[in-house]
């Protein structure tokens, strides 16, 4: 088959791809700071891949894991990383797939950002995982289809080639097989995703984790992400390429996603609410111990300011308020529940790993129950503190996707084309 590069890359902008990191005189102001930007993000994707190549080398010895808090920070990364990219390949369907011609001018870039984000989420769990490129044989020499998480790298795969294939043909404007595949994708999305959230939920040891609407949950918080990063795609667009200006096509699609955001954001409030409500309820052994660890423990400060007020109070004030109409106010509005989603997500993978499953056992082989507060520990719960190892990883993974991006955007045909 004959692929038409022509009209997928753009050979001037690859060609001045190297240019993003130069600062060169005469250009404005702001693109010379953005500039500056991208050369501080390269710097920290580069810190961040020697901190990736020695996790690989050294394993967790270099990580603040331990045996019972086996999961950490990159896990709670990966996550965030998957749930842009689901959210992206969901919402930026309405347009190309459902027909809401008013997101059809941003699909381009919504896909392709949406494969880097996945792209760089799996550098990021094969760097947790130590031996990624074991774990790609067995998991076609070796199938266990009754693992959650087989199910998750097969769907995740099988969702990666279609997006990549979503793309090629948007590209080449075959419209109604990007129409197709674009649906098919969305199957995959939601199945792939819902299906980690049920890695977590059917963890019937971590009662704060166990249950059946987890899966719901993360499409929710995927869909949030999803909107939220489209409307920085625009926003930021038009502010480094139209002299920090909206330009006039793109006031109804923002206008648009704004709406879809503060809609997904009161979804995550419902389902945030009834998530302490159950935690709270009934005294459940475990899981509400965990819950008032949020509510007025060790996680308070996190769930409250980052969780609540900065990913959902100031944002829907900000998206449904007298700002409504300023779209600085709405990229702020979309900046913030991103931090939100993060957090979220590093919060619900450490609370599933805080209490302890290890029973007590006395001087006489007895087993009593182990609940708070545990012996050395104050606050009652197993501790985790990210390594810096896994600091930087993240930082550079976070770096890495922006700079990808940024050199898609000027290496492919995706500048001066669409919104």
């Amino acid at each position: 088959m004959n692929i038409p590069w022509n009209e997928i890359v753009d050979r001037n902008g690859l060609l001045t791809v190297p240019d993003l990191l130069l600062v060169r005189d005469g250009d404005l102001p702001h693109q010379a700071r953005g500039k500056r930007l991208l050369q501080a993000l390269l710097v920290v994707a580069l810190v961040g891949a020697v901190a990736a190549v020695t996790a690989l080398l050294k394993g967790h010895h270099v990580m603040g894991t331990t045996s019972e808090i086996a999961w950490g920070v990159l896990i709670a990364t990966y996550v965030f990383f998957v749930v842009s990219s689901t959210g992206l390949c969901l919402v930026s369907s309405l347009g190309h797939v459902f027909g809401f011609k008013v997101f059809e001018p941003i699909a381009k870039k919504a896909i392709f950002l949406a494969f880097v984000t996945l792209l760089v989420g799996f550098s990021v769990i094969a760097t947790e995982i130590e031996a990624p490129f074991k774990l790609m044989k067995w998991v076609v020499l070796s199938p266990n289809p009754a693992a959650p998480i087989w199910w998750m790298g097969a769907l995740y795969g099988l969702y990666m080639v279609l997006i990549g294939a979503e793309l090629y043909f948007l590209f080449v404007k075959d419209h109604r097989k990007a129409k197709l595949v674009g649906l098919v994708s969305v199957i995959a999305a939601v199945a792939a995703h819902s299906n980690l959230g049920a890695v977590f939920g059917l963890s019937h040891a971590r009662s704060f984790w166990y249950g059946p609407l987890l899966p719901i949950y993360f499409i929710a918080s995927a869909l949030v992400c999803g909107s939220a990063l489209l409307i920085l795609i625009v926003t930021l667009g038009d502010y480094f390429g139209n002299e920090r200006t909206l330009r006039p096509q793109n006031v109804k699609l923002v206008d648009a996603l704004r709406k879809l955001l503060a809609l997904f954001i009161l979804i995550v409030v419902f389902f945030t609410t009834w998530k302490m409500i159950t935690g709270v309820q009934g005294q459940h052994y475990g899981k509400y111990e965990v819950t008032m660890a949020s509510l007025t423990g060790p996680l308070f400060v996190s769930f409250w300011l980052f969780e609540v007020l900065l990913g959902m109070v100031v944002p829907l004030v900000l998206l449904l308020g007298p700002w409504r109409r300023s779209w600085r106010a709405v990229s702020l509005a979309a900046f913030l529940p991103m931090l939100s989603v993060f957090v979220m997500r590093y919060n619900f993978v450490l609370q599933g790993q805080m209490f302890s499953l290890k029973p007590v056992v006395g001087h006489l082989g007895e087993r009593y129950a182990y609940a708070p507060p545990f012996k050395g520990n104050p606050e009652g719960f197993l501790s985790y503190t990210p390594s810096i190892v896994e600091a930087l990883i993240v930082a550079g993974a976070i770096a890495a996707a922006t700079l990808l991006f940024v050199a898609g955007l000027r290496a492919l045909r995706l500048i001066d084309k669409e919104a």
